[in-house]
């Protein structure tokens, strides 16, 4: 398994649509290996009870409430995290993962040097849609954070070998099943 350069990342998103809604910084001026991802939403989990059951049983997930969005113009809205606050966030940019690319995204150094934790993974073959990840202040201080904010770098690795598209409940970038449903 390989890493794609920038130039691969940026061929493939115009002409396939790799990542759509990508900021312009990143269509003109890339740096490194990865593009940024910015802050396109915020959730609070409003009610618990989620529940994974084993061998594709039962799922449910938490209720949320969106507290804050990305505007596509105008002065963008600012969040104040305090310590210990969890919420689940999600990109602005949405993703069209091919077969034969994994996307894994990686925290911005900014974050964790203010004291926030992103929870991420990698993004399965076959997935569309936008990323939602999991966002803590673990430091003793107050965060702000502005909607379309740079928050994460996203890495595409090349798969050599067979794989099988993303089925799962997440498809389209959906946030959080809260009524109970079947596995896929």
């Amino acid at each position: 398994m390989s890493v794609l350069g920038l130039d691969e990342v940026l061929r493939r998103i115009k002409k396939e649509k790799l990542i759509e809604n990508l900021g312009q910084r990143e269509l003109k001026n890339p740096e490194g290996v990865g593009v940024d991802l910015r802050l396109g939403a915020i959730y609070k989990i409003v009610e618990g009870g989620a529940f994974i059951e084993a061998d594709l049983g039962k799922r449910k997930g938490v209720k949320t409430e969106k507290i804050a969005e990305y505007k596509k113009r105008g002065r963008q809205l600012e969040i104040v995290v305090k310590p210990g606050e969890y919420y689940l966030v999600s990109t602005v940019e949405k993703i069209n993962t091919p077969k034969d690319l994994m996307p894994v995204v990686f925290p911005r150094t900014s974050l964790f040097r203010a004291g926030l934790l992103l929870l991420n993974s990698k993004t399965d073959p076959g997935y569309k849609g936008i990323l939602t990840m999991g966002l803590k202040n673990l430091s003793e201080f107050e965060v702000k954070l502005q909607m379309g904010a740079r928050i994460a770098n996203v890495v595409f690795y090349k798969i050599e070998g067979k794989t099988v598209d993303y089925r799962g409940q997440h498809q389209g970038g959906r946030i959080s099943p809260h009524e109970e449903e079947q596995q896929v």
